[in-house]
């Protein structure tokens, strides 16, 4: 049993310390650092921590740097990176074991230098509703809590936090404090956000590749969750039409926009009940920022408005030109397709929708997987991308009138990253020409096959008949023969 007013907050913070003032004797200290939280882009809360690491020791360099992660927020991360300051160059961070991650700086630290890195760290679903249930159209208020204190390596000899909040200009700042000394166990910040948000509890991409016909088909799984305030009391659809004519904002998330490509043709959603009708598609295309590529946008329409704590489970397809997303060098095939697919929930009437609406980011995904369905005879199979995975493996996959069977390539992580709609997996395999021709031999032969099988079968039936229509006319002949004598008689 725990002590009266021990809490755990308290005793990980007094462990980080302990475990602080065991390494400091390797020689970095942190002499400042500054931490900034923007809860600006919900659900992600994002952080930056500025530090300016300084080498102590009489004689040694040193070649990394370790950034610690609370392990109760650990679960919680979807990103991190280190960068120095002075030149922005991003440094290579590699998880060591639980919440700690190692950074290689690019120059040995050495003696009595200084350098200032930030690290930058992206955390899903740490802001809470407070309260938790609200009216249908009452505004939503949310609070952010955290220790006072960073948890480092190193010694710390000043540090600060500052939050940044959407309902407010100004910034709320916790601190200095000083040697790792805090006078309280926890900070906090509660603000106003009608802004929507959503978790796909599961998201499953799947592509299939066929060479025969030129195309990529896309099909994406989802089981979302709005994460608004549960509804205080029964829903109330009268309310709810109300507000749709009256103006009046609500707590529904009414709309979801997907963006597809541009060349996208023959899409189609359907849910657990059937085909969603109410959808429809933006005939105007767009541009992207990010890589300048064109873009439609899919209005799709849930059969319910979500309240908070609401699911929907639904999934929907496409397909695109395979030639927009395959490079070929002899029998060496390069596919190279998006990581993952971008959508966002939208609150506003039909009337009020835009573009801009569509490129927010506010959608979690708690437990992402990828699947690549490559074409039967694939060989010298290799799979690259830049965002870090939790797991990649290979399987085999049988489809319609395959021989050998296919290889399907899945890609699984949880928690990904906002910027996780902007990155692209390439997958490297090789593909001959008689590979490309094994599906329709093994066709061909198959229905010569059972031509000859049923030439077989019919020669033989008819070869039956035959005997018994001989033997039928024998026998007539004799009763003919036999009436015709008794005639004469």
């Amino acid at each position: 049993m725990k002590p009266a007013g021990m809490h755990f907050p308290c005793v990980a913070a007094l462990c980080l310390m302990l475990f602080a003032r065991t390494l400091e004797a390797s020689g970095l200290v942190n002499t400042n650092m500054i931490r900034t939280v923007r809860l600006t882009q919900l659900p992600f809360v994002h952080e930056q921590v500025g530090v300016v690491v300084q080498n102590e020791h009489a004689s040694k360099a040193f070649k990394t740097y370790t950034a610690l992660v609370d392990d109760e927020k650990a679960t919680h991360l979807a990103s991190i990176k280190v960068h120095e300051r002075k030149s922005g160059a991003e440094l290579e961070t590699v998880q060591v074991d639980g919440g700690r991650y190692r950074a290689t700086l690019r120059r040995a630290l050495q003696p009595g230098e200084k350098i200032s890195l930030n690290i930058e760290t992206v955390f899903v679903n740490t802001v809470d509703a407070r309260p938790a249930r609200v009216k249908q159209t009452e505004d939503q208020f949310w609070e952010w809590a955290d220790a006072p204190l960073v948890p480092s390596a190193y010694a710390t000899r000043k540090q600060k936090t500052t939050v940044h909040v959407p309902s407010r200009e100004a910034a709320t700042t916790f601190g200095p404090y000083f040697d790792s000394n805090a006078n309280t166990t926890q900070i906090s910040v509660a603000f106003k956000s009608n802004n929507e948000q959503l978790e796909a509890l599961t998201h499953r991409r799947e592509y299939l590749v066929s060479h025969w016909a030129d195309d990529l088909n896309v099909l994406e799984h989802y089981q979302l969750r709005s994460r608004a305030p549960e509804n205080d009391g029964p829903f109330d659809k009268v309310a709810q039409t109300v507000s749709k004519y009256m103006k009046v904002r609500d707590n529904f998330v009414k709309t979801l926009l997907v963006k597809v490509p541009a060349d996208a043709r023959e899409m189609y959603v359907v849910d657990e009940i059937g085909n969603v009708s109410t959808s429809a598609v933006s005939g105007r295309r767009h541009r992207a920022a990010e890589d300048g590529g064109s873009f439609k946008i899919m209005q799709l329409r849930p059969r319910y408005p979500l309240l908070g704590g609401w699911n929907y489970t639904w999934w929907h397809g496409y397909s695109v030109p395979l030639s927009s997303h395959l490079r070929t060098q002899g029998a060496r095939h390069r596919l190279k397709v998006p990581f993952v697919g971008s959508i966002a929930g939208c609150a506003a009437a039909d009337d009020q929708l835009s573009v801009a609406m569509a490129e927010r980011q506010n959608t979690a995904v708690a437990a992402y997987e990828l699947r690549v369905v490559l074409p039967e005879g694939a060989a010298n199979i290799d799979v690259r991308m830049s965002l870090a995975a939790d797991s990649v493996r290979r399987q085999p996959f049988s489809y319609y009138f395959d021989s050998s069977g296919r290889t399907v390539v899945v890609i699984k992580r949880r928690n990904l990253p906002p910027d996780a709609a902007h990155q692209s997996v390439l997958v490297m395999y090789d593909y001959s020409v008689l590979s490309l021709w094994q599906k329709p031999l093994v066709i061909a032969t198959a229905i010569f096959a059972l031509f000859m099988l049923g030439s077989a079968v019919n020669r033989l039936h008819f070869g039956l008949a035959g005997k018994s229509h001989k033997k039928k006319n024998k026998k007539q002949q004799q009763q003919q023969q036999e009436k015709t004598l008794d005639n004469s008689n």
